[in-house]
């Protein structure tokens, strides 16, 4: 009985089970926002409007930065030491571009993604969170 609970397998973190909850939903809005930039950026190429290049090149890393998220969701069960400082990457990029929109006149719901954003950061850098990461 004794090696039993020895051996039993750690719970996740109950604040990790929050932060795979919020990746899951920032891939799953990045890709419809990602397909809805496509489609608009394609059609404006097709019209002439050369300009259009630059939402489509960001609507693709938009796919590209949803795949990572996806794959961070689903290792983080897991414990898997890249997912880490992968998740706090993105994040801390997802403030940046948030504060980047916010002094170029972007609208104020910027403040909602950067929220939730930071809160990520601030649960991963805990040390009963960290912890998961390590052991």
């Amino acid at each position: 009985m004794t090696e039993e609970i020895r051996n039993r397998p750690l719970e996740m973190p109950r604040g990790l089970k929050f932060v795979r909850g919020f990746l899951w939903l920032q891939a799953v809005l990045n890709i419809l926002v990602s397909a809805l930039v496509t489609s608009l950026a394609i059609n404006e190429l097709d019209h002439g409007n050369e300009e259009a290049g630059l939402a489509l090149a960001l609507a693709i890393l938009g796919f590209v930065v949803a795949v990572v998220l996806i794959a961070c969701a689903t290792r983080i069960s897991r414990g898997s030491a890249w997912v880490r400082p992968t998740v706090i990457a993105v994040e801390g990029l997802a403030v940046v571009m948030g504060l980047i929109s916010l002094v170029s006149g972007g609208a104020i719901t910027q403040l909602i993604g950067m929220g939730i954003a930071v809160g990520i950061i601030v649960i991963l850098n805990k040390p009963e969170e960290r912890a998961w990461f390590t052991r």
